[in-house]
This record gives structure tokens, C-alpha cells and sequence, in this order.
């Protein structure tokens, strides 16, 4: 007679990790036969792959865990490593937690301590255990919670009236709280895996119960009441919320089976953060607006230069106070970067143009510095019937043509900050005026004749 004996199939979960930053390559060295394998990197986030590569949430201390099954023997295993996870230096900012359970009269408390450089200036919001924003130092009671597998994070905004609310860095650390992962494949364990499924109308997330089936509802809160998925296998559709810094969601299971007298409870925390999302422009004018000079019926532009996606509205003063501008009769790109006057007319000259910036989904606003319109013609009103000059605009110079022109006159010209550059005495009709030499701009001519003092002004191209 043949006796044969069936070994017990043997489960050893293990794992080594190598850290590029916070990309980390996994290399399961795990020991088992119909292999079944869950990882959970403490952040969130989880992989049924036997070798993930991992971008961690964000820099921090996370406690990653493999599960191994055989799924013929059901023979299981765990392993755990705690990893410190950091990004590269890209901003002053460096951020920093600690995180300490204690206990006092009988209750459990977890306290986060705030321990960053180099973030002056900027507001510290913690979120852990299912309490959001509040303030470093500050203690969490976890009654209720039984046990939990969550995170702790610290954000770090900054807030101005160019920028708006921005996102600068965060730091998590997960929490285990009352948690035994070689327990989660026992009878009575209320334990579950999660993954999820980031997809452009939101996140699918799939549940099913590591442990016992007898008692596999999932509770979803952060919806109002919380949310009941029964089933095997269940799943839920979480929206994409708060941009950024990601959605807080606590899930949770409670297996109580007379059968075997069991009465546990798991949660879980996840944090959403949208794959697909794009931060909102802030309100910064990188290039602002200089002043502007045009000639008569000419057309003259501003130009600022802000982030693609904010609001621009530019702005008139005409001596009555700002007015918003629209893009009808001489005015054309009132809400570009580019704003374009035509037909300028004299009496325009010195009025004011400033930009006013804004942005959808950032609470930020700035303002241009003011540029100021100069609108020259080629004859004054004073010598219109004495004389006239051109080319205007002139390249290389400029024809002065008297009228009627028997007595000497002394010709002066003023660049645009009031300095004499040129001047001569002249008599006849027809004068040439050289412009060789002068930088392009804005300039006065005067001619002192028979004690009068006439003006005209001209571009030089």
C-alpha cells in the first residue's frame, strides 16, 4: 500500500526597493505557488502587479506592505517596509512632519507636528484620520476608528493678490492605527483592498474583502450619510474635488459574523487627486505696458504679457476716473494681451491705459503699471497757416514750408524729454531740417518769428 502526504504549501512575502526621487522600483522576492499578490504603498495607493514601479503622492514616510496568497492553499503572507520618500528641490519650501500617537484617559489621540524650513510666509493646513485643515500641533481624537490604515499630511499655500491661493508642497506619513496586516486574511478580518481606476469623469474605485466574505458591505463617507456597496465586489465613482491637493475620502468596513463571533472594523483612507488636472493661471503681467505714441488718424498699442487662461480688461482714464474699455469704434483686443486704438486724435494725448488681470478658479488680481498716450500731429493748431513740415512720420529729415515766410526765424528741436538736439537760423520758404543722428521718437520743432514762438511735432521712424 502507497501512502502519499501532500506537503502544506509554503507563503514568504518579500520584497526590495530602489528610490529615484520619488519614483521607486519594486522587486518582489516573494516565495509562493499560485501567487496572489496586493500592494499597498501607504499613500493612497495600491497595484495587484508583481512589480510595480511607484510614484509616490508626494515626498514623505510611508509604511509600504505586500500581501502574498496562494490561491489553491490560501496560505498567506505579509511584509512591510517603512520608506522615506523625497522630491527634488525645486522651490525654497522644504517640507517636514512628524506624527505621534498617544493616549489620554483612555482615549487615543494622533498629534502632527509641523517641522519644515524655508516656508516662510505660507499657510499650514493638516488633514489626518478624516479631520481636514486644521493647525500643526493640534491633536485628533480616534474614537471610533477601530482600526485604520490611513495618512497624515501637512499642505503648504501660499496666498497674494498676484498669485492667488497656490499649492507649494506637502508632506504625507502614513498612520497605521490599531492595524495587524497578518490578520487581514483571517475569518473575523473586516480588512479590504482597494484600486482605483483614474478615468476622465472621475476615479473608479474597486473593493473587494480580504478576509472573511460573510460580512463584505463597504461604507463610503464624505457624501452626507455614509454610502453602502455590497457585494463581493463593489465599486464606486468618486468625483474629482479641491484640484491639487486631492479629495479626502474615508472608507470603511465592518464585519459582524455570529457564526464565528466576529465583530471588526476596518478603514482606509485614499486621497483622489485629479490626473487631469490643470492649475488655474495666477495673475502675473511678466512684461507691463510702456508709453505709447502715435500720430494724428494713427493707431497706437499697449502690450502686457500674463499667463495664457486669465481675464484681461483694459482700462481708460481720460480725466474722469478709470472706465472699462470695449471693443467697439477705435478700440479693438480690450481683453488680450494686445490693446489696439485707432484713428487717434489729438485731443486723446495724456490719456492713461492700465490692465487689469484676473483668473477663473484662482482668487487673485493685479494691476498694470500706466501707460500714457501721446498723439502728435504734423502742424499745430497755432502755425497751420504759417507753416508746414514733412514727411511725418520722417526717416532721414523734415521739410519746413513757410507760407509766407520774409523775416528770419530761429528753429529749435526738443527731443521728448524737453533737451534741445538741434537748432538753427533759417530764412525763406523752404527749409531741410537733417534728422541723421536722432534716435527715433517724439519730437518738438519751434520757430521763433516775429516774436512768436511756433510749435509742430514729428516722429522720426
Amino acid at each position: 500500500m502507497l501512502t502519499v502526504v501532500a506537503g502544506r504549501s509554503q507563503c514568504i512575502a518579500d520584497f526590495t526597493a530602489v528610490a529615484n526621487w520619488d519614483t521607486v522600483t519594486f522587486t518582489n522576492l516573494s516565495s509562493a505557488t499560485n501567487a496572489y499578490f496586493y500592494w499597498n504603498f501607504g499613500d493612497g495607493s495600491t497595484s495587484y502587479e508583481s512589480d510595480p514601479i511607484h510614484v509616490f503622492i508626494e515626498a514623505g514616510t510611508f509604511q509600504v506592505t505586500l500581501h502574498v496568497r496562494d490561491t489553491v492553499s490560501l496560505c498567506h503572507s505579509v511584509h512591510q517596509q517603512w520608506m522615506s520618500i523625497s522630491r527634488p528641490l525645486d522651490e525654497v519650501c522644504e517640507p517636514l512632519m512628524t506624527a505621534s500617537l498617544f493616549n489620554n484617559n483612555g482615549s487615543d489621540y494622533v498629534q502632527v507636528i509641523d517641522g519644515a524650513f524655508g516656508c516662510n510666509g505660507m499657510s499650514r493646513y493638516v488633514d489626518c484620520m478624516g479631520g481636514q485643515n486644521w493647525a500643526p500641533g493640534n491633536s485628533h481624537n480616534l474614537t471610533g476608528w477601530g482600526q485604520a490604515l490611513t495618512m497624515a499630511r501637512i499642505r503648504y499655500v501660499s496666498h497674494d493678490s498676484i498669485a492667488g491661493t497656490v499649492f507649494r508642497r506637502a508632506y504625507y506619513r502614513t498612520i497605521p492605527y490599531n492595524q495587524d496586516p497578518a490578520s487581514s486574511y483571517n475569518i473575523c478580518s473586516a480588512d479590504f483592498e482597494y484600486v482605483i481606476d483614474y478615468q476622465p469623469g472621475g476615479a473608479v474605485a474597486t473593493f473587494k474583502p480580504l478576509g472573511s466574505s460573510a460580512a463584505d458591505t463597504i461604507w463610503v463617507s464624505g457624501f452626507g450619510n455614509p454610502i453602502p456597496l455590497v457585494g463581493q465586489v463593489s465599486t464606486f465613482t468618486f468625483p474629482y474635488q479641491s484640484g491639487h491637493s486631492g479629495k479626502w475620502q474615508n472608507v470603511s468596513r465592518r464585519n459582524r459574523d455570529p457564526n464565528y463571533g466576529c465583530d471588526n472594523r476596518q478603514a482606509h483612507t485614499m486621497i483622489i487627486k485629479n490626473p487631469y488636472y490643470v492649475a488655474p493661471p495666477t495673475c502675473l503681467i511678466d512684461a507691463q505696458p510702456v508709453d505709447a505714441v502715435a500720430y494724428q488718424d494713427g493707431i497706437a498699442q499697449f502690450f502686457i504679457s500674463s499667463q495664457p487662461g486669465s481675464l484681461k480688461q483694459w482700462q481708460q482714464n481720460a480725466g474722469l476716473g478709470w472706465q472699462d474699455l470695449f471693443d467697439a469704434g477705435p478700440f479693438s483686443g480690450v481683453h488680450t494681451d494686445t490693446l489696439t486704438i485707432s484713428n487717434c486724435q489729438t485731443w486723446w494725448s495724456n490719456y492713461q491705459y492700465r490692465c487689469i488681470v484676473t483668473a477663473p478658479g484662482n482668487n487673485c488680481h493685479n494691476t498694470s503699471t500706466v501707460a500714457v498716450l501721446t498723439v502728435a500731429v504734423g502742424i499745430e493748431e497755432s502755425a497751420r497757416d504759417l507753416f508746414k513740415i514733412y514727411p511725418n512720420p520722417a526717416t532721414d529729415a523734415i521739410t519746413l514750408q513757410w507760407n509766407n515766410a520774409t523775416e528770419p526765424a530761429l528753429l529749435r528741436v526738443f527731443d521728448a524729454v524737453g533737451s534741445l538736439v538741434k537748432s538753427e537760423l533759417t530764412q525763406g520758404q523752404t527749409t531741410i531740417i537733417d534728422l541723421t543722428g536722432l534716435p527715433p521718437g517724439l519730437y518738438l520743432l519751434t520757430a521763433d518769428w516775429k516774436g512768436k514762438e511756433l510749435r509742430s511735432r514729428f516722429i522720426k521712424q
